[in-house]
């Protein structure tokens, strides 16, 4: 009967791993999220497309021009990295979808329109592309960041609001495959669906509002065998370019035990661990290091960033170490963790315990990062600046069986608290 009982627990969360990999995950938490959460589903209001200017790659969208067709907005800035990484994607999906009706549409940034042009141009990008003068289309979707996606559907609806990049293209292929009375009847036609989905939804929301996740107590749960690990649906791994290695499986990436700046080792317990390299005097590992913080405050709930300080910046390749007082840089460490405010753990291996100190250097290649389900098995490898990496990130946290018992867990508290 135990074996029985545990096939059928198997079973069951294979069939829901399935099922959330057609979910259109949002990027949002808390406050905002009810927020724009209020906004799905109503109709777009059509004169935010007059207080975009400049337009290029066709002329400006107007109630006209959208009628019947599926809307993909992305906020982007032309100075900002992530927003550049994903205008290749873009330009993927309106070849690929754009005969099925969709507009993909650019929003830039007030600043920094001047490069804008080149910033497509180098992509071969031909989407449309509008300038936010003063910020007033932003304003209107409440859009805190570049890059931020929102989908309009054929019957006008702002049907989704900041979601994640990994579940773009879900979107656009649930809604291109609607017709307009199909999008128009979408609210009463799944409404069984959405309160059962709001139920389960609005409970973390609701939770989120009331009390910030990352102040819980550690709260216990039975943490998932292996074998629910192995039939999760983790990301890819990347193939060795070389061909020379033959694949021997993820690698096992336990939470050292030392070496940690500015206290113990943060808790990880059924969460996912983002491991990445970086040094003091390098102008690019600061950029990165901000770009993770923010990263580490979005997720904290069931991520934790992990800064690993490999040493300073040193000749050209970035391989002097010699003569560093592992001290001193657990100090400036500590300072700019104070100045900066950051959230993220941090761990010194100036002696390359955890990432190779020689071979990754922060050259062109950029620095190394490791993405860590929450049985400290490695599920991606790569370097931090990959577009990939965030993508493989989002898969982790919607597969990973122990992040899900460990919300069950919390949730299940909260309500025993009266949350």
């Amino acid at each position: 009967m135990a074996q029985w009982n545990r096939v059928v627990i198997l079973a069951g969360l294979l069939a829901a791993s399935q099922a959330m990999g057609q979910e259109v995950l949002r990027e949002s938490v808390g406050t905002r999220a009810i927020e724009l959460g209020q906004m799905e589903l109503k109709p777009f209001d059509t004169k935010a497309w007059s207080t975009l200017e400049d337009w290029t790659n066709g002329s400006a969208l107007d109630s006209s021009a959208t009628d019947g067709k599926v809307v993909l907005i992305a906020t982007l800035a032309s100075w900002n990295p992530a927003s550049t990484r994903v205008i290749s994607s873009l330009q993927s999906l309106k070849t690929k979808y754009g005969d099925q009706g969709l507009i993909v549409v650019g929003v830039h940034h007030a600043q920094g329109w001047d490069a804008a042009p080149e910033m497509m141009s180098k992509r071969k990008a031909d989407f449309l592309l509008a300038h936010d003068t003063n910020g007033k289309f932003r304003e209107a979707i409440k859009a805190d960041q570049d890059p931020d996606f929102y989908l309009i559907d054929r019957a006008g609806q702002l049907r989704f609001a900041d979601i994640r990049t990994e579940s773009v293209e879900e979107a656009v292929k649930q809604l291109v495959a609607e017709d307009a009375t199909a999008a128009g009847g979408v609210a009463a036609r799944i409404a069984s669906e959405a309160q059962q989905r709001e139920a389960e939804a609005s409970r973390p929301r609701t939770i989120q509002d009331k009390i910030d996740m990352r102040s819980l107590p550690e709260v216990p749960f039975l943490a998932p065998p292996p074998e629910i690990y192995q039939i999760a649906a983790w990301p890819e791994r990347k193939k060795d370019d070389s061909g020379n290695n033959q694949d021997q499986g993820p690698l096992t990436r336990p939470v050292p035990g030392a070496g940690w700046i500015g206290g113990d080792a943060p808790k990880t317990t059924g969460r996912a661990v983002v491991y990445y390299a970086w040094r003091l005097d390098d102008t690019r590992s600061s950029d990165v290091v901000r770009d993770m913080d923010q990263l580490q405050r979005r997720l904290g709930r069931d991520v934790v960033v992990v800064g690993v300080l490999i040493g300073v910046r040193g000749d050209d390749n970035g391989r002097s170490n010699e003569g560093v007082d592992p001290a001193e840089l657990i100090r400036r460490a500590e300072r700019m963790r104070r100045t900066l405010g950051l959230e993220q753990a941090m761990l010194l291996d100036i002696g390359g315990q955890f990432f190779n100190s020689n071979s990754n250097n922060g050259s062109n290649e950029g620095y190394p990062a490791v993405v860590v389900s929450s049985d400290n098995t490695e599920r991606w490898a790569g370097v931090v600046t990959d577009n990939g990496m965030r993508a493989a990130l989002d898969r982790v946290t919607n597969v990973d069986p122990g992040i899900r018992a460990r919300r069950a867990a919390e949730e299940a508290y909260l309500r025993a608290q009266g949350g």
